[in-house]
């Protein structure tokens, strides 16, 4: 029942115009890099082409190259992640929508629901337009090019350096196209754990203004570029240096997978509270 249910809400999260919209915006992006990338390499011999994988939208490899397109995900990912499904729950709250989904399916069963077609839709909004330019890129590109944007041989001792900074370094060395769609699902799969925290906090606090909810997020992502004091070893805490492809810095890895946990129970410690609120 649960699952029918979720699955339902999802259907119908992805449906609004929220959901929508950020779609056709992180599709737009692909498809302007995309485009970008044939009208600049296309007639390029193999020996002298770039690994297509690292010419994705995700990737931090680019910006060798050219940075326009990893800067401009960087600045609206914090806010955009909080946008698909973000303010479904405030949004039932105030067309009262939510009394009819607490009567039929009780409180319990309603916020699991919500909670799980957030994610579910947060996912798949932030998932496939990224995984479209993957398979566009292996049918546009070849595959069997390794020259990395920054230029260096790969014999290089500093490249293999970088490669060794890369999060599932072994995956990228035995298939870049499988890391590529690894590293895209992770970072999908975090965007819907993003993508799910407003709308707990909603289950918590009665938010009158919607657009309030997008905070949590842009806050979060965006102070974690200031945490490196807290780091000995000066390694990089700035989000997009785990959740692109291909950043080639030292990384703690311990750290971010510290805070996701943290947001995971932060987002069960809201649901908890707003299933029991009316109880105390």
């Amino acid at each position: 029942m649960l699952i029918k249910v979720i699955k339902k809400q999802t259907i119908f999260l992805l449906k609004q115009k929220e959901a929508s919209l950020t779609f056709i915006l992180l599709l737009a992006v692909v498809l302007g890099n995309y485009i970008t990338n044939v009208l600049t390499f296309r007639g390029t011999d193999v020996s002298q082409m770039y690994q297509p994988m690292k010419l994705l939208a995700l990737s931090l490899n680019k910006v060798y190259f050219s940075a326009n397109i990893q800067l401009l995900i960087v600045m609206i990912y914090p806010i955009l992640v909080a946008v698909p499904a973000g303010f479904s729950y405030t949004k039932e709250q105030q067309t009262k929508e939510e009394v009819y989904m607490i009567y039929r399916l009780g409180k319990n069963r309603y916020l699991q629901s919500k909670l799980w077609a957030s994610f579910f839709t947060t996912t798949i909004v932030f998932t496939v337009p990224f995984m479209l330019e993957i398979l566009m890129n292996m049918l546009s590109f070849p595959m069997n090019a390794i020259r990395d944007l920054s230029n260096l041989s790969i014999y290089n001792t500093d490249y293999a350096t970088m490669v060794h900074n890369y999060i599932g370094s072994a995956i990228y060395i035995a298939s870049p196209g499988l890391y590529a769609i690894l590293t895209t699902l992770f970072f999908g799969v975090v965007s819907g754990i993003l993508g799910t925290l407003p709308v707990a906090i909603s289950f918590a606090l009665t938010v009158k203004y919607r657009t309030l909810l997008i905070l949590p997020t842009f806050v979060l992502l965006n102070a974690t570029t200031y945490l490196n004091i807290l780091d000995r070893n000066k390694s990089s805490l700035s989000w997009y240096k785990y959740l692109l492809l291909f950043d080639d810095t030292p990384k703690n890895i311990i750290v971010p997978l510290m805070g996701v946990g943290i947001i995971i129970i932060t987002i069960f410690g809201f649901y908890l509270y707003g299933r029991n609120k009316d109880k105390w």
